[in-house]
C-alpha cells in the first residue's frame, strides 16, 4: 500500500471517487446520523478500494446496480487519530453504496441540546471537517488530494431547517416512502413531523470542505450574493448583518485582484460560541464564530480571510496538510490585499503587524521541535490539529510578500492571477508551485533562497516586519510600558480593538501585577467586547500572577470555545506560578468540556496532559 497522504488511508494506486450522493437521517435524541453514501468512481474497478472512517458503524455495502452485497472489512483496531480504513472488494464495479451510522462521539459533529442554544427550545448540530474529520461523518477518501462533487438529502424534525456548503436543490418537502433506501426504514424516514431538504455541490471539492448545520436558523440578505444566517436569534442576526454589510465590496475587490468568483453564493452562518475557529471557508457557506462580531466592522477581516479562500484553498487546494501553507499563506496574503482595498492600507499593516508578532511567538512555542516552523514540515504520524499554528499562515504570507517585493506588485499580481487560472479546481503540492514560479519568474531562484524559505526552520533573514506610522507608534508605546508608562488617553483616543490587540501583544510576557491592574483600571481591557483584546489582556494578567482576574478567565473559558482563545488561556494557567492555577484550569475544563466542540476538547486535553 502506497499512501497518497500521510493523514489518509487512501491508496495512490486506487481510483478517486468523483461523486458522492448522501442520504442522512438526523436523530437528535441519540446524537446520531443514519445514512448512506453512494460513491461513484471514474470507471469500473476491480480490487480493493480503501476509504477513511473514524468511529463509524458500517452496516452494509451494496452494489447499487445489482443490489448484491459488496464484501468489506476493517482492521482489528483503530488508530486514535486516523481511525481505520474500510476496505471494499470490488469486481468490475464503478459505484458502491455504503450504509452507516455516525457515533455520538464523532469528532466532526457538535450536537447542542436546546439548553445550549440561543433559542432554548430547539437542538442544533453543525460540522467542522478540517483537517481530517469528514471521515467521522461518512466513509470517504479524506485527503485534500481527492476532490469530488456531492448531492445530499437531509431528513430533519420540523421546524428545524438546514444550511449546507452547497446550493439548495429544492424547497423543503415531506419525506417520500422508499427514497431513503437502506439508509433508514420508511417508518423512521416518513414519521410524523419530519421534513426533507436537498442540496447539491456541482464543483469538485475536498472532503474537509463538506459542511452543514441544522437547527433554528434565521437569515437576512446583506448583498446580491450574500445572505447572513444565525442561530443566535434576531439580535445576533441584526449585529451580524451590520458587521458584514460590506461583503459585496469585498467580493468585488477579490475578483479585481484574483479573477472571477467561481462559487455563485457567498453566504455566512454565525454559529454558537462553541465553534472552535474564527471562521471556516466552506464554499458557498462560510461558518463564523460570533466573537468576530465586534460592532465596528473589524470582524469583517475574518470574513475577508474566508472569502480569500474562495480562490486560494477552495479553488486551489494543498495536496496534503504538509503543504498547508499553500492554502493559508496565500489566503493570508490575499486577505490583506482585500482589506487594503476595502478598509485602507493602515488596517492591512496592523493586521500584518499582529501576524508578525504571532509568527515570532510560534518560534518560541516550537523551540524544542523546529520541524514545525518549516513551510513544508514532515507530518508523518502527526495529528494536524496538534501542531496547528500561525506558521503556515504568517511564514507563508512572508514568503509571498518577499516575492512581491522582489519582482514588484504589478508583476506579482499578474503571476497570482495566472497561478489561480492555471490550477483552479486542482490540489497541488509545494514542488508544483515552485516549478510554476520558476517558469513564470525566470531567475527568481537566484534572487531568493527558495529552499531556505520552504525547507528551512525559523524565520528567514529576508522576512520583514511591517512599517507604518501607526504601527511604529503602537510598538513604541508598548516598549515604554516596560518603564512603567501607561498610554495617555489622547494617545489611544482613536484606537479600535486591532490597535489594542497589537499593543498588548507587544508588551512583555510577564510584568508587575500592579502595572497590569493600573492598565486595566484606566482602560477596562478585561471587560472588552472584543475577544481579541480581552483574551490578550487576560493572558498577560495570568502570566503576571494577577489572581484577581481568575474569575474573568473562568467566565471567558465558559462562554466561548474558539481555540484561538482556549489555547493561550489554558496554557497561561498551566504555566502559572503555582498549583492553584493548574487546579483552576482542570476544574474549568471539567465544567466547560461539554460546551466545547470535540476538536477543541482534544486540544485542551493535550495542553493539560503535558502539564499534569
Amino acid at each position: 500500500m502506497a499512501r497518497l497522504d500521510p493523514h489518509s488511508y487512501t491508496d495512490s494506486s486506487h481510483p478517486l471517487a468523483k461523486h458522492v450522493a448522501l442520504t442522512l437521517y438526523f436523530d437528535f435524541a441519540a446524537n446520531t446520523i443514519h445514512g448512506s453514501a453512494l460513491l461513484t468512481l471514474p470507471s469500473a474497478h476491480t480490487g480493493h478500494l480503501l476509504l477513511d472512517t473514524r468511529l463509524l458503524l458500517v452496516h452494509s455495502v451494496i452494489d447499487p446496480v445489482s443490489g448484491a452485497p459488496i464484501p468489506f472489512s476493517f482492521p482489528s483496531s483503530d488508530d486514535p487519530v486516523f481511525g481505520r480504513p474500510l476496505s471494499l472488494s470490488l469486481s468490475a464495479q464503478s459505484a458502491a453504496l455504503v450504509v452507516f451510522s455516525t457515533s455520538p462521539s464523532s469528532s466532526a459533529l457538535q450536537w447542542l441540546s436546546p439548553a445550549q442554544t440561543a433559542s432554548k427550545a430547539y437542538p442544533f448540530v453543525y460540522t467542522q471537517c478540517q483537517s481530517i474529520h469528514a471521515r467521522s461523518i461518512f466513509p470517504c477518501q479524506d485527503t485534500p488530494a481527492a476532490r469530488l462533487t456531492f448531492s445530499a438529502r437531509l431528513n430533519l424534525p420540523s421546524p428545524l431547517t438546514a444550511v449546507m456548503a452547497a446550493a439548495r436543490a429544492a424547497d423543503t418537502r415531506d419525506p417520500i416512502a422508499g427514497e431513503a433506501g437502506p439508509a433508514c426504514s420508511d417508518a423512521l424516514w416518513c414519521s410524523p413531523g419530519r421534513a426533507v431538504e436537498e442540496f447539491v455541490m456541482d464543483r469538485p471539492i475536498p472532503a474537509y470542505l463538506f459542511a452543514f448545520a441544522a437547527g433554528c436558523i434565521a437569515s437576512r440578505d446583506v448583498g446580491p450574493r450574500t445572505r447572513v444566517h444565525a442561530e443566535g436569534g434576531l439580535v445576533l442576526l441584526d449585529a451580524a448583518a451590520r458587521e458584514f454589510a460590506g461583503a459585496e465590496d469585498m467580493i468585488r475587490a477579490g475578483e479585481a485582484l484574483f479573477g472571477p468568483y467561481e462559487w455563485g453564493r457567498f453566504d455566512l452562518l454565525v454559529l454558537p460560541p462553541s465553534f472552535p475557529y474564527g471562521g471556516m471557508e466552506n464554499p458557498m457557506m462560510v461558518f463564523l464564530t460570533p466573537t468576530v462580531i465586534k460592532g465596528d466592522a473589524s470582524g469583517a477581516q475574518v470574513v475577508a480571510h474566508e472569502l480569500a479562500h474562495s480562490w486560494t484553498g477552495n479553488l486551489i487546494t494543498n495536496k496534503t496538510n504538509e503543504h498547508f501553507w499553500l492554502n493559508e499563506g496565500f489566503t493570508t496574503y490575499a486577505e490583506r490585499r482585500i482589506v487594503e482595498v476595502v478598509q485602507g492600507e493602515e488596517r492591512a499593516v496592523l493586521n500584518t503587524g499582529i501576524g508578525w508578532k504571532g509568527l515570532n511567538e510560534e518560534m518560541e512555542r516550537f523551540a524544542d521541535n523546529m520541524e514545525f516552523t518549516k513551510l513544508k514540515p514532515n507530518l508523518e504520524g502527526i495529528d494536524p490539529d496538534e501542531v496547528y499554528s500561525q506558521v503556515p499562515y504568517e511564514k507563508g504570507f512572508q514568503f509571498l510578500w518577499r516575492i512581491e517585493r522582489q519582482i514588484g506588485r504589478l508583476a506579482f499580481d499578474v503571476f497570482v492571477k495566472k497561478y489561480i487560472a492555471t490550477f483552479k479546481f486542482q490540489s497541488i503540492d509545494t514542488e508544483t508551485f515552485l516549478e510554476f514560479l520558476k517558469v513564470n519568474v525566470p531567475g527568481i531562484e537566484n534572487q531568493i533562497d527558495l529552499k531556505l524559505w520552504v525547507e528551512g526552520t525559523g524565520i528567514p533573514p529576508d522576512a520583514m516586519e511591517p512599517v507604518s506610522t501607526i504601527y511604529s507608534k503602537i510598538v513604541s508605546l508598548a516598549n515604554e510600558f516596560k518603564q512603567g508608562k501607561i498610554p495617555k488617553e489622547e494617545e489611544v483616543a482613536d484606537w479600535s480593538g486591532q490597535e489594542w490587540e497589537l499593543y498588548i501583544e507587544n508588551l512583555p510576557k510577564s510584568v508587575e501585577a500592579s502595572q497590569v491592574a493600573s492598565l486595566d483600571a484606566r482602560y477596562q481591557l478585561a471587560e472588552s467586547r472584543d475577544y481579541e483584546v480581552k483574551v490578550a489582556f487576560l493572558q498577560l494578567a495570568v502570566s503576571s500572577g494577577c489572581k484577581e482576574y481568575h474569575g474573568e478567565v473562568e467566565s471567558t473559558l465558559k462562554q466561548v470555545g474558539r481555540m484561538k482563545y482556549l489555547r493561550p488561556l489554558y496554557t497561561a494557567l498551566v504555566h502559572g506560578t503555582g498549583d492553584e492555577e493548574k487546579m483552576l484550569a482542570r476544574r474549568i475544563f471539567a465544567e466547560a468540556r461539554d460546551s466545547y466542540h470535540p476538536i477543541a476538547q482534544g486540544v485542551v486535553q493535550s495542553i493539560l496532559a503535558k502539564h499534569s
